[in-house]
């Protein structure tokens, strides 16, 4: 395998993973990856529009409708109306999420000391540019197809086919 592919099997190989790690954390807080997208949002931002959060996650405003009405139920979020647009809601994480996003935040901060923390600085400063790099040309590539996926793409066995 060309240095290439090996670099992106181990990528999607530590994706999995990392979610998985972040999901165990986030869980001890009835939190799901999704959720916990737009709590770091609004600890981010501070309080915004719907639709402001709704870019910034980076789903549909009834996706956000959907989290935010979770969110609030749990009492993570609340609403208010905006003083400017009374057709606008503000979103604002609750006195107590900043509480618990602040431990979720301790916690992200040991599980990157263990395993980065004593990676030379320079090092790490030439992976997150690489990794940035990366991240910048996957939306490229989404953005215009890529060959990996083109118009004549390899048939799977047919035990591996959808059925219909």
């Amino acid at each position: 395998m060309e240095l290439p592919e090996r670099v992106m099997g181990r990528l999607f190989g530590l994706a999995p993973r990392l979610v998985e790690i972040q999901d165990l954390g986030a869980r001890e807080y009835g939190m799901s990856y999704a959720r916990g997208r737009v709590v770091a949002a609004l600890h981010a931002l501070g309080p915004v529009k719907m639709r402001r959060l709704s870019d910034a996650v980076g789903v549909t405003p009834r996706t956000i409708t959907g989290l935010v009405d979770a969110l609030e139920g749990d009492g993570w979020v609340e609403r208010r109306p905006d003083p400017d647009d009374r057709r606008a809601t503000i979103v604002a994480l609750t006195p107590a999420a900043g509480s618990a996003f602040a431990r979720l935040l301790q916690a992200y901060s040991g599980l990157a000391q263990d395993l980065v923390g004593d990676i030379p600085e320079a090092d790490l400063r030439r992976a997150l540019g690489v990794i940035e790099l990366i991240a910048d040309r996957l939306d490229e590539v989404v953005r215009r197809g890529t060959a990996a996926f083109d118009t004549d793409p390899a048939r799977p066995p047919k035990d591996l086919r959808k059925k219909p």
